[in-house]
This record gives C-alpha cells, sequence and structure tokens, in this order.
C-alpha cells in the first residue's frame, strides 16, 4: 500500500495512478494492465516515452466473463424463487451494452480513455468505447487483485452504487423487441439486413441496416450480429422517441 501511495505520488504515471484511484478507491500494483485496459484500438500514438503495447480487446473479453459471474451469482442469492430465464434476463439487464455504457461514464472512465482524437466529436463511438473499457478495467483488476477482491469491489463499487434492481424489473429489455412490436402497431415492415461484414484485428465486425418499408433507416456495427441489430434498434427507437 505504502508503496503504491509513493508511486502515485512520484512515478512518470501518477496522474493515472491518482485518477485510477479516485474513480475505483485503491491503488494499482500493476499500472501497465490499466494502461492497456483504457488504450481503444484505434489509439496509434507511439513515442519514444509511450510505446504502444496493444490495446484493450483482450482485457474487455476476461472482463466481460468475470463481470457476469459474479452478477449472475448477485442474482442467484436475491432471487432464490426466479427461475434460469428470469435471472438471464436481469442479467442481460445489467451487463448489456447501453449499461455499461452509462455506468462506465458515470464513474469516469470516459475521461482516461486514450483513442484516435479524430473520433471524437462522435458521442455514440465515445459512449460504446466507455463501457467496453469498464469491462476491460474489470479484467485488469482481476488480473492485478484476483477474483475474492475483485467480486467485492464489483458487489460494492458497481451493482450497490449504480444497480436499481426495482427499476430492472420493469425496465423492457430489448430494443429490437419494441422496435418490432413498434412497427407491428404501425403496420410497418420492418427488417434487420446484413450490410457489409470487415475484419478488424483478425475479427469480423458486422453491419446491419434497419429497414422499414423497404427504405433504409439506420446502421447498427458489433463485432456480433445479433448485438448489432440491438445497436441498431436502441439508435432507431432513441430516434423516434418510441
Amino acid at each position: 500500500m505504502i508503496k503504491n501511495f509513493l508511486l502515485a505520488k512520484f512515478s512518470r504515471n501518477k496522474k493515472l495512478y491518482q485518477h485510477l484511484y479516485n474513480i475505483f478507491g485503491f491503488y494499482p500494483d500493476r499500472i501497465s494492465l490499466y494502461k492497456i485496459a483504457i488504450t481503444h484500438n484505434s489509439y496509434k500514438h507511439l513515442t519514444a516515452k509511450e510505446p504502444q503495447k496493444g490495446n484493450n480487446e483482450r482485457l474487455e473479453f476476461l472482463g466481460d466473463a468475470v463481470l457476469g459471474m459474479v452478477v449472475a451469482e448477485k442474482l442467484y442469492l436475491k432471487f432464490p424463487y426466479q427461475n434460469e430465464g428470469f435471472l438471464t434476463e436481469m442479467r442481460s439487464k445489467i451487463v448489456g451494452r447501453n449499461k455499461l455504457n452509462m455506468i462506465g461514464k458515470k464513474m469516469g472512465i470516459h475521461q482516461l480513455l486514450k483513442y484516435d482524437p479524430k473520433l471524437k466529436s462522435n458521442p455514440v463511438f465515445l459512449d460504446a468505447i466507455t463501457g467496453n473499457a469498464f469491462e476491460s478495467l474489470i479484467g485488469a483488476i482481476y488480473l492485478d487483485k484476483g477474483f475474492v477482491f475483485t467480486r467485492k469491489f464489483i458487489i460494492e463499487k458497481i451493482i450497490e452504487q449504480h444497480i436499481d434492481f426495482s427499476e430492472l424489473l420493469i425496465q423492457e429489455l430489448s430494443y429490437k423487441a419494441k422496435l418490432v412490436k413498434w412497427a407491428q402497431k404501425e403496420k410497418k415492415k420492418v427488417d434487420f439486413v446484413l450490410k457489409n461484414v470487415e475484419v478488424e484485428n483478425k475479427r469480423k465486425i458486422y453491419e446491419i441496416c434497419i429497414t422499414l418499408d423497404g427504405e433504409e433507416i439506420i446502421f447498427g456495427r458489433n463485432h456480433s450480429k445479433k448485438i448489432a441489430e440491438e445497436v441498431a434498434s436502441e439508435k432507431f427507437c432513441l430516434q423516434m422517441d418510441i
């Protein structure tokens, strides 16, 4: 603890140490993990003082798994008489992209991110990478501090401070379902069309277009077709105030 405090005061990473402490309430042991966790794959800034050592995609994968496990355990204990379908839906509401983006922004994670400055004017992009970095930082905490510490952190600093279960119980889960229901009511024909598949860093990115009565309306992109459909549906619902 004393060593980390001194590093936070005198190391060349002192600003990052302090920012992380202000957000999370502890000093990291392995600051290199957190530097990777806040680095988006669009960030290409290379200098002798700050060499780039990868982006946060692998940590995001790990953090997603750890967060999902802790949330699943919390729900299992909190709702002892509910079935698997209920627990799955509640978990999806908590770890869904929109919720993680919101929590990450409330915690101030967006202020730490390293990304291509050309993308700064895109609010949708900034929201998305904030949620991704949130998961990446969970992965970093897990590797840095271990599971017991991370579990306690997720419960006390995330679930107890940012999750309102009574609100989640009445919240509609899927924007896609909401859109389809609206289209049926309005007698509109809605389709989700795969427009393009790109490969970025050896991972496929799917671009989905929502069409309404055959007219292209809005697009969504993600590494998952299902999430890309949800992203496009969310944009549409927010735009149309559905």
